[in-house]
């Protein structure tokens, strides 16, 4: 597509403009669940945006509360592959409410706030594919012919996927749990 006037800029920002409004929401629940902050999941939000704004240049966006949530949920394990390569992570993210109850006792939010990092660790360690449609499924809710659809695979395809993802993750998980309920002796 070809953006020729101002008339086709402006009419072009303002459809974007609209989807921003309805979806806009829904994108940030996604990265900000997967990312765990808001200075990444800003970030990450606008990389979904300028994606879906040059794929729909490209081809025509079928089902767009789909692509976008797919497109979320890549660009947020991209940008916690990218944060763990870049940096070495030796601090644990803070703002993790969307793990938290709203009646935890500070141990419990401070187990939580671990628990979210370590699966976000976790995620990177997996296939970018399995990460993928774990999160659509486990986070964004979305059943299995809808990530099918939005994948263009087979449903029970995306039933592999996420039984390997769910395995994985519990190896991976199993191997940096700490035991919570124990205390442990220090030497």
């Amino acid at each position: 597509m070809t953006v020729v006037g101002v008339l086709t800029v402006e009419a072009f920002l303002g459809s974007w403009n609209i989807t921003i409004e309805e979806y806009g929401s829904r994108v940030w629940n996604i990265v900000y669940r997967i990312v765990g902050n808001d200075a990444d999941a800003s970030d990450c939000f606008q990389e979904v945006f300028l994606t879906a704004v040059k794929s729909s240049r490209k081809r025509k966006i079928r089902n767009m509360s789909a692509f976008l949530s797919l497109l979320a949920t890549q660009r947020a394990i991209d940008w916690i592959r990218k944060r763990k390569r870049n940096l070495q992570i030796n601090t644990v993210s803070m703002d993790c409410e969307i793990l938290e109850g709203s009646a935890q006792t500070p141990p419990q939010k401070m187990q939580s706030v671990e628990m979210a990092e370590e699966l976000r660790i976790a995620l990177s360690k997996i296939p970018p594919l399995e990460a993928q449609v774990f999160c659509l499924r486990a986070l964004n809710e979305l059943s299995y012919r809808q990530i099918a659809e939005e994948m263009n695979v087979h449903e029970n395809y995306v039933g592999v996927l996420i039984n390997r993802a769910r395995s994985k993750l519990q190896t991976i998980l199993k191997s940096v749990t700490v035991d919570y309920g124990r205390e442990v002796a220090h030497e």
